[in-house]
């Protein structure tokens, strides 16, 4: 054969598809002849693309020859007996045509079948569109019966039409062949025998595919039993299910069940289900539920709290709990929307995200659209990477949007029950807790959200079900799911919490929360406590060491904007920490006076391994390597400790091969106020001098180079003068050059011209924080001024008192120190700060400056409270004129180099 437009037969891929059978490519084929002039073969092949059921071809070889010329010659042709041209004259007659024409199209198309072609539907489909709908069925029926299932499907639907019980008949007929030929048609068989009446055929039904564990079959079992009062029938079905079947099957059931709305079933399902589920009955929460409630049947509000805080933090067994407790409660509604819940999670621990409800060995599986719960349960690792603080300029909320820090927990609790803190961080246009809350002013989550950690403290008699630290990304503007810390409650009597918030390793806020624990007592929940961030974002190199101490035991935990670490238990102390400390006090204020039995490189000597043996002993091996991992990336570190007498100051760390100095020689050390927001900004304007009614030999050259630096202020010497200017908040500094006596057993002392000052005078200050607007900066630059002594629940002291009444920041320190380096390091410390240097710098610069003589401790002595990035408000002032003569009369002077009185 020649080539052309058409191919050559066996070469081109028209010729061999269309010889394999495909209608398109024999179309295609038959057009290319057609263009070649090859009239013949384009008409052969053109036919029989219409006999494999081309209507395009039809079309075509029409336009190709002329519809009357194509019509006589498929006539002719089929009157002669050729099947193919029945069937396509019967095809061109059909098409687009009607009355008698349709009539003869139908004639050919049944001939055609008569005769063996294949053509069945189409002659279907042409008696019912010549109106002969009866003829069309009895050709579906022949057709059925020769297995053809679509014919089945298709004469069962016509049957189904209308309410004609024969015809219903017939049609249970049909469908009862074809599940007996295994196809899935059950429910409709059984909505068949429904609608024809024959209710007890469907129930056998029903029953058979129960019997195969289908889930939806028994739902519709005990539904039509309850429908139909037959209540013994719903519970025979329930009793057997509890007897043989899975906690799956129980449980899908009762979903099927609430599916079909018939909710208090279902709730006897599920209940049932629980009371087989081991999780459940063996769970903290199943035995909160059981309390005894304050009126019978009526929910109790505090057991309703702690059961759905637990299960908003995805517990599926609190979950399940709760529901019933709901159901129990009379709140079915909700009973029945928390299983679902719960049903949901099972379903996607098991399957993942996307799952289908299955029926167990059955044939049911309606896909489920219940909603999924997010989970912000505490993190379970040890040591957890986060990123690194919001320390750039973020793209973030208006300045005037805040988020909160909230807090809750039930105030009372009953023995071994389970208690949860909530903690959340709501964005200010959607929280509203009457007005009680406190921003958290400084802290402005980037575009992207930004890490924040959750640390809960608690005593022994809470035992922790989980990881106590959790860290969340909080977005700009809105809140990160809340977060759910679980304990159990293991010792009667009152248990203090408390929740911290960081950001990296900076140190935000905290929040204090108390449970009264007594066996069998009541369950009931306060309002959420909440409380301000500060006006501060995290510090990049920041690292704090919290430390806790329980009992005889203390814990440690480094946190830092690289890693959140868990937290350390160090072992049980042999001995009582506090007379170390003593010893260790009382030898250093022997070197500040000169009087020590160690000079020169001894004395400094002593100092290291005193340093060295705190290092070793006090501080945990794991958090030793963790601060080693940590060191080359540290720009400040900061101890945070409450109830704690020990010189962290003077740690010395030391590793195989590592030997970098004393803590503070290495980066500024600073402690933190816990439950107190740190202040970013120490204003310097407006000081107030405090002398001592005998003050230190240097007290007045003292004051004199420090008003040269933050300029000229009043002197107070009485006790009603320092008591004023606290009482009415001052704005500026307040500087004590003094003695101040410390007994161990009695706390500290400043005799003034009237009086002694002692920490206690300052309860009402704290009670109302009275410096909380002018956040001073407060330096006791005196023997021991950071010491602090037990008073009923906390440490009782200079720093805790200041910082508890407002202050920014505290400076004193923790033994004698000599009067000439304590000048020195105040004046370096002033001048740093007034010149715009961060407070952990000062602190750093001030230590250098004041560190020259060896035999010296001065410079290790001093603590500082405050945030190390804080920065002094306003410049320095212009230099100041010398005090008047007489200020500090020959009387007042007392000449010893020590700034330290005998007790």
């Amino acid at each position: 054969m020649s080539g052309g437009k058409a191919g050559q037969e066996g070469q081109d891929w028209r010729w061999r598809l269309a010889a394999a059978g495909d209608a398109f490519a024999m179309r295609v084929l038959a057009t290319a002849l057609a263009e070649d002039g090859r009239h013949d073969e384009a008409v052969a092949w053109w036919e029989k693309a219409i006999a494999a059921g081309d209507e395009t071809a039809l079309r075509q070889l029409a336009d190709h020859v002329g519809a009357r010329s194509l019509e006589g010659q498929l006539r002719r042709r089929a009157e002669s007996g050729d099947v193919s041209a029945m069937g396509n004259l019967a095809k061109l007659l059909v098409r687009n045509s009607g009355g008698q024409r349709l009539a003869e199209g139908v004639h050919w198309l049944t001939l055609a079948v008569r005769a063996g072609a294949t053509l069945e539907w189409e002659l279907v489909t042409a008696l019912d569109s010549a109106g002969r709908s009866a003829e069309a069925e009895d050709r579906l029926r022949h057709m059925a019966a020769a297995s053809d299932l679509r014919a089945l499907q298709d004469l069962v639907g016509r049957l189904r039409e209308g309410d004609d019980v024969e015809r219903l008949d017939e049609a249970v007929v049909w469908l009862t062949r074809g599940v007996a030929a295994g196809e899935p048609w059950e429910w409709d068989l059984i909505a068949v025998l429904d609608r024809a009446g024959r209710a007890d055929e469907a129930e056998a039904r029903l029953r058979r595919l129960a019997d195969h564990h289908d889930v939806k079959a028994v739902a519709t079992l005990v539904r039509r039993a309850t429908d139909t009062k037959r209540v013994q029938v719903s519970r025979r079905e329930l009793d057997g299910a509890v007897r043989t079947r899975s906690l799956d099957h129980i449980r899908r059931v009762a979903a099927a069940l609430a599916r079909l709305d018939v909710q208090e079933e279902a709730v006897r399902w599920w209940t049932a289900a629980d009371a087989r589920d081991e999780r459940i009955l063996s769970s903290p929460a199943a035995r909160l539920a059981v309390r005894p409630t304050p009126v019978s049947g009526a929910p109790d509000a505090g057991v309703e709290w702690q059961l759905r805080e637990m299960a908003a933090t995805d517990d599926v067994t609190a979950t399940r709990v709760l529901a019933g407790y709901l159901a129990r409660t009379g709140q079915t509604a909700e009973a029945v929307r928390m299983w679902t819940r719960a049903d949901a999670a099972d379903d996607r621990g098991l399957w993942g995200d996307v799952f289908e409800e299955r029926a167990l060995g059955g044939t049911s599986n309606t896909k489920t659209g219940d909603g999924v719960v997010t989970d912000t349960s505490p993190a379970g690792a040890m040591s957890e990477e986060t990123p690194a603080g919001t320390a750039g300029e973020p793209d973030t909320a208006p300045a005037t949007a805040t988020h909160h820090l909230s807090a809750q927990m039930p105030c009372q609790a009953g023995l071994c029950e389970p208690v949860s803190v909530v903690v959340r961080v709501p964005f200010a246009a959607d929280h509203d807790d009457g007005g009680v809350s406190a921003p958290l002013a400084g802290f402005r989550p980037a575009r992207e959200g930004s890490p924040l950690t959750l640390i809960v403290r608690a005593p022994t008699g809470l035992e922790p079900q989980g990881p106590l630290e959790h860290t969340v990304l909080v977005p700009p503007c809105d809140a990160p799911a809340p977060v759910r810390f679980a304990f159990l409650t293991r010792e009667p009597g009152l248990h203090r919490v408390r929740v911290s918030a960081w950001a990296g390793g900076t140190f935000l806020t905290e929040i204090g929360l108390e449970v009264s624990v007594e066996r069998d007592g009541p369950y009931a929940v306060k309002p959420p406590s909440t409380a301000a961030m500060g006006e501060i974002r995290a510090q990049p190199g920041e690292v704090t060491l919290l430390v806790d101490r329980v009992g005889d035991q203390y814990t440690f935990r480094l946190i830092s904007d690289r890693c959140i670490y868990g937290a350390v238990l160090a072992q049980a102390l042999t001995a009582a920490p506090e007379a170390a400390a003593e010893r260790a006090y009382a030898m250093l204020q022997r070197l500040a006076a000169g009087r020590g039995e160690y000079s020169g490189a001894h004395a400094r000597r002593w100092m290291k391994e005193t340093g060295v043996g705190l290092w070793t002993e006090m501080v945990p091996d794991p958090i030793k390597e963790q601060f080693w991992q940590l060191r080359d990336h540290i720009t400040a570190f900061s101890v945070a400790s409450e109830h704690d007498v020990l010189p962290w100051e003077l740690l010395y760390p030391v590793a195989p091969g590592r030997d970098e100095g004393f803590l503070v020689q290495q980066f500024p050390v600073l402690r933190h106020s816990l439950g107190r927001p740190r202040s970013s900004v120490l204003p310097i304007g407006e000081p107030h001098y405090v002398v001592s009614a005998r003050a230190p030999v240097n007290g007045d050259s003292e004051i004199e180079s420090i008003r040269r630096i933050l300029g000229s202020g009043p002197v107070v010497d009485t006790l009603d003068g320092v008591l004023t200017v606290v009482d009415e908040g001052t704005t500026g500094p307040l500087h004590f050059t003094c003695h101040n006596t410390f007994d161990p057993g009695g706390g500290s002392s400043i005799l003034l011209a009237d009086g002694p000052f002692v920490p206690a005078l300052l309860n009402s200050a704290v009670a109302r924080r009275a410096l909380q607007d002018g956040r001073p900066l407060i330096f006791i630059n005196a023997c021991r001024a950071a010491g602090a002594v037990p008073q009923y629940t906390r440490m009782l002291g200079w720093a805790q008192q200041f910082m508890g009444a407002g202050a920014g920041a505290f400076v004193g320190t923790l033994w004698a120190v000599r009067s000439d380096s304590a000048q020195r390091f105040a004046e370096a410390f002033y001048a740093s700060l007034s010149a715009g240097e961060p407070l952990g710098t000062a602190v750093h610069r001030a230590r250098s400056h004041a560190g020259h003589d060896e035999t010296d401790p001065t410079w290790l002595a001093y603590t500082v409270y405050g945030d190390p990035a804080a920065i002094a408000s306003t410049p320095a002032p212009a230099p100041a004129a010398a005090p008047a003569p007489g200020v500090f009369g020959p009387a007042r002077v007392v000449p010893t180099p020590v700034r330290c009185e005998d007790t």
